[in-house]
């Protein structure tokens, strides 16, 4: 696909590169909102160290371009009352794609940080025109569902699993996605959906959607686990995605000795059906979840030694506040995990290294469509380090 023109955004939006975006001071107003929900210009000003008359000048742009609120003064106790600033989710909305093995899952996500739609869908077709055709439609339908008005589309952000081979959005998948191996992704998807897009894989990608709509809002350095027919993750340093060379930061699984067991939920799954629960996919095991089904028992005794070895490492190299527990991973599972992994942390002269908390992840629905739909309005509007051109245009 073409670089989009300017045309194609409504007028609020334009400037002078022709994109729907915010300058990097616009960012840093917009990012503190995200994170505190609301707060006056008194509290922007507290928070970013600058005068009052330099929030000013950021804030009535913003408003003036229909991407913020201001609502009537509140008194609070004494002295003159503070008029709270919060972000217009009907301004800008993105649609955040997660390509799985078995399914793929789709999020519209507003300005706000609020899912207005999902829609899942098992994979009809992992060729990926048929796969795409697919997609549009489930677009098409749920943005029509959901009443949002298109022309408000900042972008499709997609979440694939596999690694990065090092060659611009090249992925490694499982082979059960084998048509999307080793392709360029970005071009092909922008080509076949008819809009921006931005790749990542699905363990990054939940974890930049942890970092605005999670625990990231508390806590800037954190690790993620990525639960699904693989096992992988995320790193957040700072607040910012911590990507690596080549894009696979955050690559757990390549910790474990190749004869250790893997512990992701396609082995979950296998280890129902060896115990006589069958399951032909993950999309049907994880609708019908019983944690306290005997192979979950089983499962995690077997995962247990793995995910101390990981947990271990990464607090052992990256030194996380956190370490979060998400991607597919049932809620109540996530619990039984967090209570019993033990990170190696000898004593020395009575003290114990400050280790990271073991936490389920605070997200609700689809992680990683979550976190892919964050990534072009973090491209847009919150990130102040972002470019503004996504992988493809």
């Amino acid at each position: 696909m073409s670089a989009i023109t300017a045309g194609e955004f409504p007028p609020q939006f334009l400037r002078e590169d022709g994109r729907r975006t915010a300058t990097a001071n616009e960012r840093v107003v917009m990012e503190l909102l995200s994170r505190q929900g609301s707060a006056s210009r008194a509290d922007l000003a507290r928070l970013t160290g600058l005068a009052p008359h330099s929030i000013t000048r950021l804030v009535e742009p913003l408003i003036a371009r229909g991407l913020l609120n201001e609502a009537q003064p509140v008194a609070v106790g004494v002295g003159k009352p503070a008029a709270k600033l919060t972000l217009d989710g009907a301004s800008a909305f993105a649609v955040g794609l997660s390509v799985m093995t078995d399914a793929v899952s789709l999020i519209l996500l507003d300005l706000a940080g609020e899912v207005r739609a999902a829609s899942s869908e098992k994979l009809a077709d992992i060729e990926i025109r048929g796969a795409c055709r697919q997609i549009c439609g489930m677009i098409d339908r749920t943005i029509r569902e959901a009443g949002l008005d298109r022309s408000r589309l900042v972008g499709i952000g997609i979440g694939v699993t596999g690694y990065f081979i090092g060659d611009g959005a090249r992925l490694n998948p499982p082979r059960l996605l084998d048509p999307w191996a080793l392709v360029p992704l970005d071009t092909i998807l922008a080509d076949a959906l008819g809009q921006k897009v931005w790749i990542d894989n699905d363990g990054n990608v939940a974890a930049i959607g942890e970092a605005m709509l999670g625990h990231g809002r508390t806590m800037r350095d954190f690790a993620y686990l990525y639960f699904s027919a693989g096992f992988g993750g995320g790193v957040i340093s700072r607040g910012l995605p911590l990507r690596g060379r080549h894009g696979n930061a955050g690559e757990f699984a390549s910790i474990l000795p190749l004869d250790w067991p893997q512990p992701n939920l396609e082995v979950l799954r296998l280890t129902f059906q060896d115990m006589g629960t069958v399951f032909p996919d993950l999309h049907t095991m994880l609708g019908a979840f019983d944690v306290n089904h005997p192979a979950v028992d089983a499962w995690l005794e077997r995962s247990l030694p793995s995910l101390n070895l990981v947990a271990s490492a990464i607090s052992a190299t990256v030194d996380p506040g956190m370490i979060v527990l998400g991607g597919r991973l049932p809620a109540s599972l996530a619990q039984r995990i967090a209570e019993r992994i033990a990170i190696t942390n000898p004593e020395r002269r009575g003290h114990h290294r400050p280790a990271a908390a073991i936490v389920s992840s605070r997200m609700e629905g689809d992680a990683a469509a979550i976190g892919a739909a964050t990534l072009p309005l973090r491209a847009a509007f919150f990130d102040p380090e972002a470019s503004a051109t996504p992988l493809a245009d």
